[in-house]
């Protein structure tokens, strides 16, 4: 009898040990759900300083190429607008008051231009020219 019980007990250990070897693998499983989102992470190091942009150099915009100047009006009569010594005037014009007749600048050399007020008008038209970097 102790032989058939240690035989059982063999057998037995045998059959469960045999129970845990591994088998055919299955087929992959359906994908799960994603889950919570997590918390933000904290803030990255600030970046290195991009490069000069097309037209500037250290942050700086170049100086305008253009300049509008206004002539001055004194005691009723219109002064000449005038451009800088390194500038040349582009474009003049006379602006004058609503209902007041416009007129032609009259140009005083390369660099400035003025408006002669007209018989009967108030107020003298003002010259504004347009000046450019020579």
């Amino acid at each position: 009898m102790k032989t058939s019980t240690a035989l059982l007990c063999v057998l037995l250990s045998a059959l469960a040990l045999g129970g845990c070897a591994k088998g055919d693998k299955g087929d992959k499983g359906d994908k799960g759900d994603n889950g919570a989102m997590g918390p933000p992470g904290p803030p990255g190091q600030q970046g290195p300083a991009g490069a000069p942009g097309k037209d500037g150099r250290d942050g700086v915009s170049p100086p305008a190429q253009f300049r509008v100047v206004r002539g001055a009006v004194d005691g009723g009569i219109s002064k000449p607008a005038t451009c800088g010594a390194e500038e040349v005037m582009v474009s003049a014009l006379c602006t004058v008051t609503a209902g007041d007749i416009s007129q032609t600048p009259r140009t005083l050399g390369d660099n400035a231009a003025s408006c002669d007020a007209q018989p009967g008008q108030s107020n003298p038209p003002q010259a504004v020219i347009l000046c450019a970097k020579r």
